[in-house]
């Protein structure tokens, strides 16, 4: 890992330079005044390895999604629906996309977005355009953002779940899918109570059984690693990490597939040989990011006094329902402020799990985290994946977030906020 960042470190952009250099310079001060000890180092060290494994090992299905047929097959199928079914199914098919893709998934809808938008000559084929735009573009962005919710490919449930060692992925992930699917739904009401549906000519209407490939490839990540997990002790994501690479060697297999064994086989060495390396390389701002945000959130982590916390919290008598909201609120001002939520997310995980009066459930901090996340996804300009759809749209990205998905985001909030006040 350090390798790799220091031959990439004129590539790496300057701010991501900034928060390495700030890992670096914390763990000498605070070893050197004797504020750390070797394990809790090697704990920081630890977390910035696997964050990196974690962005390799899913590159290798990225690659694969990337040149695959099928993805782009289901993409049109997506953007040529009638209107009333066609956000739904956008915010559907970007969750999909997005769990193999990630940010990546959003290259490939909007392009697609982008393609089929016509805006014509007349003034009114314009406004009707743009508002084709902007629903499509925002029930893909909606569909990105739920992914941390629940899926095992998301950073998110890797860096919650590891903080919360007593709750396993396939124990939460109910809940997880069932609040993906109420956080695309609401999208999808609040769609139509926006634009209601009006008697226009349906479009292309493709069949929807094409889309169940991808459903079904999408259930082998999660269910692979848990076969494995259960057949050789390891944990979850130790698993997928394992399983994802041999599923996109395959996948990339099946799209170089030809009569002959031998010449397939040589199709993906040769693709390999190409592809890997510049797919690893142009993660080097990913890799510096996570890798430096994982350690330093560790390593603050003891030099909180959680004594002092929990005293704290006792005068101000803020209960568990206040307590993660403000949780909550903190998390998603820091991002407003492009403070990396890797950071802040360790850092209230790692304080919570050693309050001494703890008794909020690890699955009710799981979804405030996750929910908290899935928000600030769609709402901060600060983030990549805001940036890269809204330069698709004709509006910045604080217009994006805040303007034309900002109810759906306040709505949600609210939401999380009153169901804490009234079930903790």
């Amino acid at each position: 890992m350090l390798l790799f960042v220091a031959l990439q470190w004129r590539h790496i952009y300057r701010t991501f330079q900034f928060f390495v250099l700030l890992a670096i310079g914390l763990a000498i001060t605070l070893w050197l005044n004797h504020k750390v000890t070797w394990p809790e180092l090697a704990a920081a060290i630890d977390r910035s390895a696997f964050f990196t494994f974690f962005l390799t090992s899913l590159a290798v299905l990225r690659e694969a999604a990337g040149s695959s047929p099928l993805v782009r097959r289901c993409g049109a199928i997506m953007v040529n629906q009638p209107p009333g079914r066609r956000y739904l199914l956008m915010a559907f098919g970007s969750h999909l996309f997005s769990v193999m893709l990630n940010v990546g998934a959003l290259n490939v809808l909007g392009t697609m977005v982008k393609r089929a938008i016509h805006y014509g000559d007349t003034e009114e084929q314009r406004r009707i355009a743009g508002i084709r735009s902007r629903r499509m573009l925002t029930a893909v962005l909606r569909g990105f953002s739920g992914i941390p919710l629940w899926s095992p490919t998301s950073v998110t449930m890797l860096l919650v779940l590891s903080a919360i060692p007593s709750l396993q992925w396939e124990h939460y992930a109910p809940f997880g899918l069932l609040l993906a699917a109420v956080f695309i739904l609401w999208g999808a009401v609040l769609d139509r109570i926006s634009y209601p549906q009006r008697a226009i000519s349906p479009g292309a209407n493709h069949r929807l059984l094409y889309l169940l490939p991808l459903v079904l490839l999408v259930a082998l990540i999660p269910s692979s690693a848990i076969v494995v997990s259960m057949l050789t002790g390891l944990q979850m994501f130790s698993a997928l990490l394992m399983c994802v690479p041999f599923i996109g060697i395959t996948w990339i297999a099946f799209q170089y597939k030809r009569s002959n064994a031998h010449l397939t086989g040589a199709l993906v060495v040769r693709r390999v040989c190409r592809s890997f390396p510049i797919t690893f390389t142009n993660q080097r701002n990913e890799v510096a990011l996570f890798a430096s945000s994982g350690f330093i959130g560790v390593i603050l982590i003891p030099l909180i006094d959680p004594q002092w916390i929990n005293h704290w919290l006792e005068q101000a008598n803020i209960g568990n329902a206040w307590l993660m909201i403000l949780v909550s609120m903190t998390i998603l001002i820091s991002s407003l402020l492009a403070i990396n939520p890797i950071i802040t997310v360790t850092l209230f995980l790692g304080v919570l799990q050693q309050l001494p009066d703890m008794s909020i459930p690890p699955t009710v901090q799981i979804i405030v985290i996750s929910l908290t996340w899935a928000v600030f996804a769609g709402l901060s300009p600060f983030t990549a994946a805001l940036r890269f759809i809204a330069s698709f749209s004709s509006v910045s990205p604080a217009v994006f977030g805040i303007v034309w998905n900002g109810v759906f985001n306040l709505t949600v909030l609210f939401a999380l906020y009153a169901a804490l006040l009234i079930f903790l």
